[in-house]
């Protein structure tokens, strides 16, 4: 996957919530500015 650029779509993105539900952060945050975060937690 290349690195994307200003303007440019959010690729399909499905990730699993605290309580193990199926997010679709794409159609979550179409339309709207967002800032999406990933904390890989304890290893």
């Amino acid at each position: 996957m290349s690195q994307l650029v200003t303007g440019d779509a959010l690729p399909p993105l499905l990730a699993k919530d605290l309580d193990g539900n199926e997010v679709d952060l794409t159609a979550s945050v179409a339309g709207s500015w967002a800032v999406i975060m990933f904390y890989r937690g304890d290893w």
